[in-house]
């Protein structure tokens, strides 16, 4: 009998613990493990199996297998497929797969033919097509600089170039990886850290430390893993005119953890914020939601305006604006706009870069926010500086709705200089008769709560949809004016 080892690498090992009882041969190996400073103890094998888990980004893969090939005379490389998302597939061609949906008996008896079969095996080098994609110096600075004008042209000055000459290589390099558009292509480059300052997750982010000590790491960990194995779940929260047609929606995100229990994102945002898995969170929501819509949205025949929340660090992400043009291009079937809230949990520090991302993303149809005004650390100076088109009220002020014809200073001024300055207001919390009343006898435009909804599936959002009074004489309103 064939003595070669399994090891199959991925992030979340106890996922596959319980499969070892039927493969002996069988090492789990957390791919971060391998990646600090420390020196590998493996012993040297004759023969080995490789299980690789396709949602572990490319680098991470590459960093493993050149730190331990040379504990391996020959490896065999098999990729587990556990997402069919082409940007998480891309690299992994070359290799035989394994669908990750399959039953566990099918998986066990698919993984003991490959254990029991010596003449698969290959050996690893340099020249592996797992270590033959990279970037030119000058193919990353161009691509680098492209994440904003001002770079961009100054790249073509310095390089004599012209922007469609620009266009061009860059159609080069998305046909080389064969992906479809250029969004794509970004988005993938980015998340497997293959452009330069795209490895810095944040500031406190050196070499090849992944994570602080400001927070735990196996909480960290776990929600990797719920991205990557899309545990989180989006909900759906209608947003209504003042006579209940719904106009838009706003993206929330839950962590259903069984028995009717999900964790809500006030709870889990901020460790994706300090550990850096924001972005990679927002760009797997917008992709979700944008692919709802796809299959499931054939009803949407009025202009919906769809609506994400995004943080100040999150505007600050380069590929946060591809991410943007993707979800457009994506939905642009369909009449939907989509609008970003920008949201106050943090220090706002307005840069150029963030103007130049707002004007440039307005000017493509994409509608901005400011969520929660009103509270945190929301002040005037951001709608002085920043192009918007809405203000998202707080539902701090709207609890202090008591009744119809209740005074109320502080909320009419909001009101009033929403007016004033020509943007949309949308109220928030929303929960009885009297306060839409009030709300809509003082001209706020769009209202949002669980007087309409509470966040939803997609599903019964899309029946809540259906069944809007009124809504395919009147849902036009909602419009935003660029």
């Amino acid at each position: 009998m064939n003595t070669k080892k399994i090891f199959l690498l991925s992030y979340d090992t106890f996922l596959f613990s319980g499969i070892k009882a039927w493969l002996p041969n069988l090492v789990l190996i957390d791919a971060r493990t391998f990646i600090s400073g420390t020196q590998s103890v493996m012993p040297q094998y004759p023969s080995c199996l490789l299980v690789i888990d396709n949602r572990l980004p490319l680098l991470l893969v590459r960093k493993w297998l050149q730190r331990n090939s040379s504990q391996f005379i020959n490896i065999h490389c098999i990729v587990l497929r556990m997402c069919e998302t082409l940007s998480v597939n891309r690299g992994y061609e070359e290799y035989s797969f394994i669908n990750g949906g399959e039953l566990s008996e099918q998986l066990i008896a698919q993984l003991k033919e490959s254990l029991l079969a010596p003449d698969k095996v290959v050996e690893v080098t340099k020249d592996s097509p797992m270590f033959t994609f990279n970037l030119t110096e000058f193919e990353e600075e161009m691509l680098y600089s492209s994440f904003t004008k001002e770079k961009l042209h100054d790249f073509c000055i310095a390089n004599s170039l012209t922007i469609k000459s620009v266009y061009r290589y860059r159609d080069k390099i998305t046909s080389r990886l064969g992906f479809s558009n250029f969004n794509e292509t970004v988005i993938f480059l980015t998340r497997n850290n293959l452009l330069s300052e795209g490895c810095v997750i944040n500031n406190n982010i050196i070499g090849d430390v992944i994570y602080s000590e400001a927070y735990d790491v196996s909480d960290t960990s776990r929600l990797s893993m719920a991205i990557r194995n899309e545990e989180i779940i989006p909900y759906f929260q209608p947003i209504v005119n003042i006579r209940g047609d719904v106009c838009g929606v706003e993206v929330l995100a839950r962590w259903p953890q069984g028995h009717n229990y999900a964790i809500s994102q006030r709870e889990f945002i901020p460790l994706a914020e300090k550990s850096g898995l924001i972005n990679e969170l927002t760009s797997y929501l917008m992709t979700t939601v944008a692919r709802n819509f796809v299959s499931g949205g054939a009803n949407v025949n009025k202009t919906l305006f769809v609506s994400f929340n995004v943080s100040p660090s999150g505007l600050s992400n380069p590929v946060f604006y591809w991410e943007c043009l993707n979800f457009m291009e994506i939905t642009q079937k369909l009449p939907i706009k989509l609008m970003i809230e920008i949201t106050e949990n943090q220090t706002f520090t307005i840069t150029p870069a963030i103007k130049e991302l707002i004007r440039s993303l307005r000017n493509k149809g994409v509608l901005f926010a400011l969520d929660d005004f009103g509270t945190g650390y929301a002040n005037l100076c951001y709608l002085n500086e920043l192009d918007l088109d809405a203000i998202k009220i707080d539902k701090t002020f709207i609890k202090a709705i008591k009744e119809v014809d209740q005074h109320i200073p502080m909320l009419e001024s909001i009101i009033h200089l929403s007016g004033l300055l020509g943007l949309r207001m949308v109220a928030e919390g929303v929960e009885y008769d009297y306060q839409q009343q009030w709300l809509g006898n003082n001209k706020v435009d769009y209202l949002q709560g669980y007087q309409f909804l509470p966040p939803v599936m997609f599903d019964d959002f899309m029946r809540f949809y259906k069944q809007s009074d009124g809504l395919f004489e009147s849902a036009s309103d909602s419009t935003f004016s660029a």
